[in-house]
């Protein structure tokens, strides 16, 4: 892609992964100079583009890529296993673009989404879609404008609703149109996931989550595993982890005050949920100072 190298300069990336702010508050810049084997992830919803390397994502028994010729939409933050191609020679380069749920509402009338979802699309809440001609000039012109605060403060916004644009006009678009009407089972479950992410480290029910989605609990349930691939308690303890995940690797915190602190009231079941989940222990996370982060 144009003026990658620009990007790569502006931004800079160290050893290792990690993400980092640009010009434009809704867009990130992030990056990996190391393979990394299947891991748990959770992508906040927005768009996300691989400039350089690959990724293999794993969502039930589905198996699916993204990489330069295929973005991701996540319309709802959802769990999923991530794999990452990348090695110093050969980062991996991407661009994670927040999806703003108002501005999406202005332009899904707009929209005409492809009534075709791309093959093996493996739930409403995450799926690759295919970059046509439309959506590379965009993203061409994205990184161009972020090589410049000029062009940034001048056009930035309007470019970044054009690549939601054609994103709403993809395979993938009528997850985003159904995220952008209210009162739609996709918005009430995104309602449900807003306060599971706000509120992780309380004892959360089911029902009450059906109750804060406004639906009964078998029917709420169901949404929720359609849209997302997971449970709404696989959901909460992902979340749960993910944030403990976070402040291990501050260092700040010991392994029982990281459990204390995201809701579990047992360390040692919190040390054997986190190993089954990410593969090491909690403590071997913390001494390594690397687990997969979360955009």
């Amino acid at each position: 892609m144009q003026h990658l190298e620009e990007v790569k300069e502006r931004y800079g990336f160290s050893a290792g992964a990690g993400y980092v702010p640009t010009t434009l508050p809704q867009v990130q810049f992030f990056w990996s100079t190391e393979a990394v084997p299947r891991a748990p992830l959770i992508y906040n919803a927005g768009i996300v583009l691989i400039l350089q390397g690959h990724k293999t994502g794993y969502l039930g028994d589905h198996v699916f890529e993204y990489d330069p010729d295929h973005f991701l939409v996540v319309s709802l933050p959802t769990p999923f296993d991530c794999a990452t191609f990348a090695t110093p020679e050969d980062p991996l380069l991407g661009l994670f673009i927040h999806i703003d749920v108002a501005v999406l509402r202005e332009l899904a009338p707009l929209a005409t989404p492809a009534q075709t979802a791309p093959t093996g699309t493996p739930a409403l809440g995450l799926a690759p879609v295919p970059v046509d001609p439309d959506m590379k000039a965009a993203v061409d012109r994205l990184l161009r404008a972020l090589c410049s605060e000029a062009e940034s403060r001048a056009l930035g916004t309007g470019i970044v609703r054009e690549v939601l644009f054609h994103a709403l006009n993809g395979p993938h678009g009528g997850a985003l149109q159904a995220l952008a009407k209210a009162d739609s089972h996709f918005e009430r479950v995104s309602r449900s996931i807003v306060h599971i992410r706000e509120h992780y480290p309380q004892n959360i029910t089911v029902d009450a989550l059906a109750d804060t989605a406004g639906m009964s609990a078998p029917v709420f349930f169901r949404a929720f595993k359609s849209i997302t691939g997971s449970s709404p308690l696989q959901y909460l303890k992902a979340t749960r982890l993910s944030r403990a995940k976070g402040l291990l690797l501050e260092g700040s915190v010991g392994v029982a005050e990281a459990a204390h602190r995201v809701g579990y009231e047992n360390a040692a079941h919190f040390s054997r949920e986190f190993k089954k989940h990410f593969h090491v222990s909690p403590k071997e996370a913390q001494s390594s100072g690397y687990v997969p982060i979360d955009v």
